[in-house]
């Protein structure tokens, strides 16, 4: 596309617009969703086993797959206005066990005196508390993709998008 050297001044007013209008939330969005590819194509599916065996996650490590529900609730945002030349977006597991998962902590039977869960090799195992270890996900994830550049390369690109017309 040819512009003359009248229409510039207008070509760009209309780049910067865009751009203060839109990019914010283009750029939250690109993030969110780079950062939800990272989570749960990569990080979540590191580990794996079977059901009713022990996990072989490494302590530390994100928790192993069985089912994929963890995986599945992982919810991505769109992004919103949080302010002039501001916006968010989120990104975030929506499944009971989530935060345990991720910060560790002790579970306690609601209503009942006993936990109870399949034993390895069969049986029940009844327990009146049990100490999960922390097997952070999101929290890697984040700090590896700040340190990494590819959360500021994803807005990047977005913003590129944005003044290119798309």
């Amino acid at each position: 596309m040819a512009i003359s050297p009248d229409e510039l001044p207008g070509y760009l007013a209309a780049i910067r617009q865009r751009v203060g209008d839109e990019g914010p939330q283009k750029a939250a969005y690109a993030m969110a969703k780079a950062f939800h590819a990272e989570l749960v194509d990569v990080e979540l599916v590191k580990y794996s086993h079977q059901k009713n065996t022990r996990t072989p996650s490494p302590p530390g490590e994100p928790p192993a797959i069985i089912g994929g529900h963890l995986k599945r609730s992982v919810k991505l945002w769109p992004a919103t206005v949080t302010g002039p030349y501001r916006a968010s977006s989120k990104v975030g597991p929506q499944i009971v066990y989530a935060r345990i998962q991720e910060l560790g902590g002790t579970v306690t039977p609601i209503g009942h005196p006993f936990l109870r869960f399949p034993a390895i090799g069969g049986g029940w195992v009844f327990a009146r508390k049990v100490k999960l270890p922390p097997r952070p996900y999101m929290r890697p994830v984040h700090r590896r993709m700040v340190q990494d550049g590819r959360l500021r390369q994803a807005a990047i690109a977005a913003i590129k998008r944005l003044v290119a017309g798309g």
